[in-house]
C-alpha cells in the first residue's frame, strides 16, 4: 500500500457542499500496483444490506490483486449523509463519477473500471461518459425497467396495510399518485419521493446509447432451471460487449441465501478484470 496508508479506510467524500459521501477504498501494496481503478457500484436499501459483506470481501480480494479500489453509500442511503428523500437516480450516478475524480486526482490513476450490481449498474452505464480512462465495466444485471421496480417494491406497502388493517386501504395506484403529488410513502422501510421517483421514470427503461469502445460484460446470475434475464441486446450496442450467465449463488432479496463469499461471482469478476 502506499506508505502512511493503511490498506482499508472508511471515510467521507464530499460531493458538493453539504453533501458528504461514506466511502471506503482499499488500497493496494505499492510493489503490487497495477495503476487500475477500479469502482465498485453498489445497490441500494434492502439489496444493499444483504450485499454488504460481498462487496466487503470483493474490495479486499481485488486489492490484493494489485487494484485501486473504491466504492461508497448513495447520497442519502446507508451511512452517507442526506435521508432517504435526498436519493435519486442522477444523484447516485454523480457520486460515482465523485469517486473517479478522488482516485484520478490523490493517485493520479489514468485507467477505470467499473463493476455494479442491479441498481449500481444502470449507475454504471449512466456513468460511462463522465468517466475519462475507463477501460472496462462488469454489469450484473441492471434492472430493465427502473420504474417497474418501484411499482413492484410497493407490494410490500400493500402487505404492511393487510397485516395492520386486515385490508387494503390505498391500492397501488392511489401510492404512486401520493408520491407524485409530493407525498412520501414507505417501501419496505424506506421512503419514496417525488424526486426520486421523477428520476426513475427519466432513466427508464433502461437504454443504451453509447461509443465507449472498451470491454462492457453484461451478466446474468441463474437460479436452477429459471430462465435468465436477457442482456444480449444490450450488449450488442456496445463495440466489445457480451453477455453471459452464471450459477446464482446469493439472493439480494432476502437473507435465505446468504453467502459473503461467493465463489463463481468473485472468481468472475476476477476473470474479467486480470
Amino acid at each position: 500500500m502506499r506508505t502512511g496508508e493503511r490498506a482499508e479506510q472508511h471515510f467521507f467524500l464530499e460531493v458538493k457542499q453539504d453533501r458528504p459521501v461514506y466511502c471506503v477504498k482499499y488500497l493496494p501494496e505499492k510493489d503490487h500496483d497495477k495503476r487500475l481503478g477500479v469502482i465498485l457500484c453498489k445497490p441500494i436499501w434492502g439489496e444493499r444490506i444483504r450485499t454488504h459483506r460481498i462487496f466487503t470481501n470483493l474490495g479486499r480480494m481485488l486489492r490484493s490483486e494489485g487494484f485501486t479500489v473504491i466504492t461508497c453509500d448513495y447520497y442519502g442511503d446507508g451511512n452517507s449523509g442526506g435521508d432517504t428523500l435526498d436519493l435519486n437516480f442522477f444523484g447516485m450516478v454523480e457520486d460515482l463519477e465523485a469517486l473517479y475524480r478522488y482516485l484520478e486526482r490523490k493517485y493520479h490513476l489514468e485507467e477505470f473500471a467499473l463493476v455494479g450490481l442491479r441498481i449500481g449498474a444502470n449507475c454504471a452505464i449512466e456513468a460511462e461518459k463522465r468517466i475519462p480512462g475507463l477501460s472496462q465495466m462488469i454489469l450484473f444485471e441492471p434492472i430493465p425497467n427502473l420504474i417497474e421496480y418501484l411499482k413492484q417494491g410497493l407490494r410490500s406497502n400493500l402487505s404492511t396495510q393487510m397485516a395492520a388493517h386486515k385490508k387494503i386501504i390505498k391500492n397501488r395506484e392511489t401510492l404512486i399518485q401520493e408520491i407524485k403529488s409530493g407525498i412520501p410513502v414507505n417501501m419496505d422501510g424506506f421512503l419514496i419521493g417525488k424526486e426520486l421517483w421523477e428520476s426513475f421514470e427519466r432513466a427508464s427503461p433502461l437504454n443504451v446509447n453509447s461509443e465507449f469502445s472498451g470491454e462492457v460484460t453484461f451478466i446474468s446470475l441463474v437460479e436452477g432451471r429459471r430462465k435468465p434475464l436477457e442482456f444480449s441486446h444490450l450488449a450488442k450496442r456496445y463495440q466489445n460487449g457480451k453477455w453471459i450467465t452464471l450459477e446464482k449463488e446469493f439472493i439480494w432479496t432476502d437473507w435465505k441465501k446468504n453467502l459473503p463469499m461467493p465463489p463463481v461471482f468473485l472468481q468472475e469478476i476476477r476473470n474479467l478484470i486480470c
